[in-house]
């Protein structure tokens, strides 16, 4: 089985004391809790997974990667969702 398209989600916790800030570790979480609910009756044909650092470290949200598009996005939150997926599959 292998997937149209596999989408990773940064969700690297920093420690408070870190210039970057958090990382992705309080946005992270929800985004990656999002694709999953938005991506459940479609699991064969997208993969969704939980990473360390992506080498991006937004202000608010988290970092995505979308692969096999080659595409990174940065401050996304849980309510872009559906667009970043609608993106992906449809897009192409």
């Amino acid at each position: 089985m292998r997937p149209r398209v596999h989408v990773l989600v940064c969700v690297h916790a920093r420690r408070s004391d870190d210039p970057l800030r958090s990382g992705c570790g309080e946005g992270g979480p929800a985004v990656f809790e999002a694709m999953k609910r938005e991506t459940a009756g479609v699991a064969s044909r997208v993969w969704v997974t939980a990473t360390g650092c992506l080498g991006h470290c937004p202000g608010r949200g988290c970092a995505v990667a979308i692969h096999p598009h080659n595409e990174h996005l940065v401050e996304v939150i849980a309510e872009d969702v559906p667009a970043v997926l609608a993106q992906a599959l449809g897009a192409r």
